[in-house]
């Protein structure tokens, strides 16, 4: 009988070999019931042919070995999990459902370290793992708190004289190494209230020739739910693909065929929807182009506007230094033109707008929000608080703050002075510490704390009207993100489907992450007192500040001290 230790060892080396041919897989989650694939022999993927099939049991295996070995299998993804399937009955074979819930072990976790529990009669055994990471059943990754646990229950009994599984949990539990070898990120991709922009919707694959066709059909089901109302999709309720349901793919072009749809949609909505089926398949390395049928009829490309894939971010970040607004530019710091002399206002947390055209800062240790225009001499109120937190503007102009002790509610202040409360109602009873909104102005992340608790940090999306106008409220099924930190210091957008913060686990120090909106995070480095960070559009160009008005930049995955440079609360535009 192989022991489960050679049985961990054969394992460790297939990851290895994986993970060798997988080197262009970065930072990545796993789907649960999503409509995920798997890798054939004939898939044409790498991993395909230089993974090596994990162990199946060994005649005598006891129940904890079969367990444990079906748990490891779970990694091997060939034939259709068919090494974790022999582990079970063949009737539970036919049933299990490795898609359905898929949960994240930390890369420290052994299996052969995880506490059991056998029944007297030898038939049923239960099993708890920590967990730091689940994807739902439609490939949407959410983050779980310190100490998260997933206990699970199996039901075993003899088939031929030999221990196997009669009763499995669906879905998988895999470390983190395996997650970012096996399943892939990719975005599916909506549209901006005004339709100027694409929005992603970061979900999570398993690495499979059947790939497109999973994505499609998440497309047609539309956004996550915290994406829900603000963002907008061209393709009709009730879209199916047609024929044989699945995309094909020949000589790099992906064919997409759609059902007939009533009513039949106009030319500029054939070429909206064409144009969101385009941008979420053509990231796939396999595929060049598209052609799209909807009911029989091709969808030419010319009708397919042209829609900007994200924000740009042309100015330099804005800095407190000497008393006065300042930009960064390289290793120097150079005071804003018409800055007032702000060392006697308590200022802090200055943001500049996408275009340039106005700054805002607190004064008054938070009580006042101010504004600047770039062509006016003076600074004007535009909002005042008890003690509102940092301000951040969207595409719009409008400026988002919001209290420190909150009653579930925050404030923007429209380009024209109009004040929107917007109600966030997970907020009430929290203390917010920071208003981040997304440069594409759908989403919003909220670093807030409560007594006794991890700090959060809540990215959910904002409703708006066609002037761009915020709804009443926000919607109503914020995702956690980097959910398994104990402290998060600050926080800021850092791309559009990441974020980057200044975070630790217990007992640790803060140090800036890099942190998937719908994904798992990657400590950048070290920085020794970090108490501010904002990220670049691109998510290379980070800044942090010290609490001594230190200024760090992050380039070519290192940090570079700017050196005889004092400075605080960095903020990029937007």
């Amino acid at each position: 009988m192989k022991s489960t230790r050679s049985r961990r060892s054969r394992m460790t080396m297939l990851l290895l070999s994986m993970c060798a041919s997988l080197a262009l897989v970065g930072c990545s989650s796993i789907p649960t019931s999503s409509p995920v694939g798997h890798i054939e022999d004939d898939s044409g993927d790498p991993a395909a042919s230089n993974a090596r099939i994990p162990d199946g049991p060994e005649p005598g295996d006891s129940i904890s070995e079969i367990v444990r070995g079906f748990l490891a299998a779970g990694a091997g993804t060939g034939n259709n999990f068919s090494v974790a399937r022999s582990f079970l009955t063949e009737a539970e074979a036919q049933e299990w459902s490795p898609q359905e819930s898929v949960s994240v072990m930390p890369n420290d976790t052994d299996l052969d370290s995880l506490n059991s529990e056998v029944t007297s009669d030898q038939k049923t055994l239960t099993m708890s793992a920590p967990v730091v990471g689940l994807v739902d059943s439609s490939g949407v990754y959410s983050s779980t708190k310190p100490g998260t646990q997933s206990t699970m229950e199996f039901s075993l009994r003899q088939e031929n004289g030999e221990w196997r599984i009669s009763s499995a949990p669906n879905g998988l539990l895999i470390s983190q190494t395996d997650f970012q070898t096996i399943f892939l990120n990719y975005s599916l991709e909506f549209f901006t209230s005004d339709y100027s922009y694409l929005v992603p919707d970061s979900r999570w694959f398993l690495r499979s020739s059947s790939t497109p066709t999973a994505l499609m059909n998440e497309l047609l089901s539309g956004p996550a739910p915290y994406l829900s109302s603000a963002v907008i999709t061209a393709i009709p309720d009730g879209a199916k693909l047609s024929d044989s349901n699945v995309v094909t793919i020949e000589n790099g072009v992906a064919h997409v065929a759609l059902g007939a749809q009533s009513p039949a949609p106009s030319e500029r909505e054939k070429g909206l929807i064409r144009q969101q089926i385009a941008a979420t398949l053509q990231v796939i390395p396999s595929i060049s182009s598209i052609e799209l049928t909807i009911g029989g009829q091709v969808v030419p490309a010319s009708l397919q506007p042209k829609t900007d894939s994200s924000v740009q971010v042309d100015g330099p970040p804005v800095v407190l230094a000497d008393g006065h607004l300042s930009r960064v530019s390289g290793t120097t710091v150079a005071k804003v033109e018409n800055s007032p002399n702000l060392e006697k206002a308590k200022a802090s947390d200055p943001a500049v707008s996408l275009d340039d055209s106005l700054y805002v800062y607190l004064q008054k240790n938070g009580k006042e929000l101010m504004r600047l225009k770039s062509d006016a001499v003076d600074a004007t109120s535009i909002l005042n608080g008890k003690k509102l937190v940092r301000p951040s503007i969207d595409r719009f102009n409008t400026t988002w703050t919001g209290e420190s002790a909150n009653k579930g509610e925050l404030k923007a202040v429209g380009r024209d002075g109009k004040v929107f409360t917007v109600a966030a109602d997970f907020l009430a009873g929290r203390r917010l510490v920071d208003v981040e909104v997304s440069r594409d102005g759908t989403r919003v992340a909220l670093l807030s704390r409560h007594k006794g608790e991890p700090d959060r940090i809540d990215v959910v999306g904002i409703p708006r009207d066609k002037a761009g106008n915020p709804g009443d409220s926000v919607s109503e099924s914020p995702i956690a993100v980097g959910a398994n930190f104990d402290e998060v210091k600050d926080v800021s957008w850092a791309g559009s489907t990441s974020l980057v913060a200044l975070a630790a686990e217990r007992g640790e120090k803060a140090q800036p992450f890099r942190i998937g909106v719908t994904g798992p995070s990657a400590q950048l480095g070290e920085v020794s007192d970090g108490s501010r960070i904002s990220g670049g559009v691109d998510g290379r160009s980070i800044l942090v500040t010290s609490s001594a008005g230190e200024l760090y930049s992050y380039n070519s995955n290192a940090w570079q001290k700017l050196v005889d440079v004092a400075a605080k609360d960095p903020s990029y535009p937007g």
